[in-house]
């Protein structure tokens, strides 16, 4: 069985507070499948809104040969690591609070659109630091780049978190 993706919209959080910090969440429905998460994440790969390079583009889908600082072509599955949801909230935590305290009216948003789905999720999967040499020409752009794929099989979803800036 190959499984479908079916895209369900997507949301972006802008820190605004001289950070150039952001979130962006590309949400997907799920199929009832007996699919491995590794063939979530290869469809994912696939899918027309994984080429983003989260730089210059408004819309997801609109880099197809870029993902955030790498070569799409040198993502796999393999390059995604399970990690634990607490482990991932205070990744993003840390990351969200290094230069300046989150503004109050983002808190709100960010609990209900990354904190409580991360929480949610029966699994979250880490795209490693792929490093340089699979930076696309400008990859160097992102001061840091955190993505995770919160796997929800029982709400059958699936969501894409960036964490970044420009």
């Amino acid at each position: 069985m190959t499984v479908r993706l079916v895209s369900a919209g997507h949301h972006f959080i802008n820190f605004a507070n001289q950070t150039y910090q952001w979130v962006h969440i590309n949400r997907y429905g799920l199929p009832e499948t007996d699919e491995p998460d590794s063939a979530l994440v290869a469809t994912l790969i696939s899918h027309e809104w994984f080429g983003d390079n989260y730089a210059t583009e408004p819309e997801p889908g609109g880099d197809p040969d870029r993902h955030g600082p790498y070569w799409r072509e040198r993502i796999t599955p393999d390059c995604y690591d399970l990690v634990d949801a607490e482990t991932a909230e205070r990744r993003l935590r840390s990351w969200s609070e290094q230069f300046a305290p989150i503004p109050a009216h983002l808190t709100p948003d960010l609990q209900r659109e990354v904190y409580q789905p991360l929480r949610a999720a029966d699994r979250v999967y880490l795209l490693r630091d792929l490093g340089p040499g699979a930076f696309h020409d400008w990859g160097w752009v992102h001061n840091e780049f955190h993505e995770f794929l919160l796997v929800d099989r029982t709400n059958r979803t699936l969501a894409q978190v960036v964490a970044t800036d420009d």
